[in-house]
């Protein structure tokens, strides 16, 4: 059985629902034209840059508070983010349940990021998620903006099915991970990481 198949067997039993409030804060549109491989080799380099910045960093990111982490990793998403489209739209929020990492949310474009995520000292799980979700806003991008991306359409219209009919992790976890835009968020943050933790001095 096939994703689509599996789907359409899914929807009599789902039922969906947002996990993210809506914020008042208003997202910057700022991409003309987004290339994915301009868009891998820009976050590779961003996690280079910042892997490299502790050298320099005062207090360096094991030392620094929650609330210097969070910038740091704010700039960091900012680095590369922006060619997808989106800017200003990455918030740590308290309260999140210790599963929930993070969220996008493609009504209000914003990405939740669990605020316990700062406490390890190791940034690589939050940088991880930082991507993944924002790998999710370049999903909603190319499905709204297809003549700005170099993705193929029958990729695109299979993320924009996958988001309608989106399998939430509780309701059937393996289903979750294996469907198309989380197995793509999930390869494009674990291979952005390990190419530019490779490629740092």
């Amino acid at each position: 059985m096939d994703f689509l198949e599996y789907i359409d067997e899914l929807d009599q039993k789902q039922t969906y629902s947002d996990q993210i409030p809506l914020s008042e804060e208003s997202v910057f549109m700022t991409c003309e034209f987004c290339d994915e491989q301009t868009l891998e080799e820009s976050t590779t380099s961003a996690v280079k840059d910042f892997i490299e910045a502790d050298e320099y960093r005062k207090p360096p990111y094991g030392e620094a508070s929650i609330n210097e982490r969070a910038q740091y990793l704010k700039e960091f998403h900012d680095n590369f983010n922006e060619l997808t489209g989106y800017t200003n739209n990455l918030h740590f929020r308290e309260g999140m349940e210790q599963a929930n990492l993070g969220a996008f949310n493609p009504e209000t474009k914003q990405i939740d990021l669990n605020e316990d995520l700062l406490l390890k000292d190791d940034p690589q799980e939050v940088m991880e998620t930082i991507m993944h979700e924002s790998r999710h806003a370049y999903q909603d991008f190319a499905i709204n903006h297809p003549e700005q991306v170099s993705v193929d359409m029958e990729t695109i219209n299979l993320w924009e099915y996958n988001f309608k009919h989106y399998i939430r992790p509780e309701f059937d976890f393996e289903a979750y991970v294996s469907q198309p835009v989380e197995a793509d968020a999930n390869d494009f943050s674990e291979r952005m990481f390990c190419d530019g933790f490779c490629n740092a001095s």
